[in-house]
């Protein structure tokens, strides 16, 4: 898992935030949260923003973090044990029995698809031995990942005084977790059937977002309402293998203003690949090894302009200052960075596209130095000792 937030920081650090771009070609869209986000997803572009850094309460949006932790801490397969105090969790819930034993996967597949409170409890006492202990994780990860405005109480997003986050840092979240294949298919899931030990009448968990069944490319991601947040939500939806994510908060409609945001993405931008894999986008001369070098991007390399302004969009190679031979196949040696126009929106790794040996000229140097090194020793001892002998048989004749 560590290759995730490796590659999810440096991007962060490399390009800093995202911003929205200049006015937009079309209407922009009528909402009524008064906090929102559209992002895309791959490389956290804002394509439009509205008090995106307030603080709010975020109700069951929190889970998307809890969901992160789970599958960074532990395996799909590992059995939970629920406690009575998971068990006694207020509203939405599995209505899990103490004592009750159900894998991560279904835990899981319950936090996200019903929203289920007490198992964000069971996981949160399994992974950080406490409720506490794993709040402590909760804060730690969004800090690492750049979530500068949350801070989190509670692992189900139930009302508690300093429990807060924002629309940006929800996206954050949004995106790191979908880096991983299984929160993917499980927030486009809108039900399934859990296994359990005990109660066996409850078996069969649904979601109750009207966006996800009703939007085409729809696939994520959480919705959340209590009093003091409002109604919020975190969408996701694929079009073309374009991905974009929603955030709104405290929405009179969440799944009408989701809707809206996501119409506006998908008519008034456009993704550009810039770069493949597959693609030399340059070759590099290595100076003590047998060939010139050809680099390719480590993954697909995009950026996303208004439509009709794909000349914005560019990408500029960095080769590391000190390349040595021998080099592997695979391995970083510089950084491709789309831009648009003269703001960086993304970067990749650039690897070597085969591997550059030594020449024989440079194999050798090193023996061939240490024994003219060697030679020159020997050579200054050997001269040494005739001079000081040469000495010794002057002061004698002339005693």
């Amino acid at each position: 898992m560590k290759h995730v937030v490796s590659a999810f920081l440096a991007l962060l650090i490399a390009i800093g935030p995202a911003v929205a771009m200049d006015a937009p070609a079309v209407p922009g869209p009528n909402l009524g949260a008064p906090s929102a986000i559209l992002v895309d997803a791959v490389t956290g572009q804002v394509l439009w923003a509205r008090n995106e850094h307030t603080k709010r309460p975020v109700a069951s949006t929190t889970k998307i973090m809890t969901a992160i932790l789970t599958l960074e801490n532990t395996q799909m397969t590992e059995v939970v044990t629920a406690s009575k105090r998971a068990s006694e969790t207020l509203f939405t819930s599995l209505h899990l029995k103490p004592g009750e034993k159900v894998d991560v996967e279904n835990l899981l597949r319950a936090l996200l698809i019903r929203s289920a409170n007490d198992t964000a409890v069971a996981l949160a006492e399994h992974i950080g031995g406490s409720v506490d202990g794993f709040v402590r994780m909760m804060n730690d990860k969004a800090r690492e990942i750049g979530a500068e405005d949350t801070h989190f109480v509670t692992p189900n997003g139930l009302y508690a005084p300093g429990h807060y986050s924002s629309a940006y840092d929800l996206a954050l979240m949004a995106r790191y977790a979908t880096q991983y294949p299984k929160f993917n298919e499980i927030v486009a899931m809108r039900s399934s059937r859990i296994e359990r030990s005990i109660n066996k009448q409850d078996i069969v968990v649904r979601s109750s977002s009207k966006f996800l069944k009703s939007y085409t490319g729809a696939d994520g991601i959480k919705s959340g309402y209590i009093k003091q947040a409002g109604h919020c939500f975190v969408g996701s939806a694929t079009r073309g293998g374009w991905r974009l994510i929603v955030v709104v908060l405290k929405s009179p409609n969440s799944q009408a203003d989701t809707t809206a945001l996501m119409d506006y993405g998908f008519a008034g931008f456009e993704r550009v690949i810039l770069n493949t894999p597959d693609t030399v986008v340059t070759k590099v001369h290595i100076d003590d090894g047998q060939s010139e070098l050809a680099v390719v991007p480590a993954k697909p390399l995009n950026a996303v302009v208004r439509k009709g302004q794909t000349s914005l969009a560019r990408s500029s190679v960095q080769i590391n200052e000190k390349l040595y031979a021998p080099i592997k196949k695979g391995d970083k040696v510089g950084t491709l960075t789309a831009y648009v126009g003269d703001k960086a929106v993304a970067m990749v790794d650039l690897h070597a596209a085969a591997d550059v040996h030594q020449t024989v000229a440079s194999v050798a140097w090193p023996w061939v130095r240490t024994m003219l090194l060697v030679a020159m020793f020997s050579v200054g001892v050997a001269g040494g000792r005739a001079t000081a002998k040469g000495i010794g048989v002057s002061r004698r004749r002339f005693s």
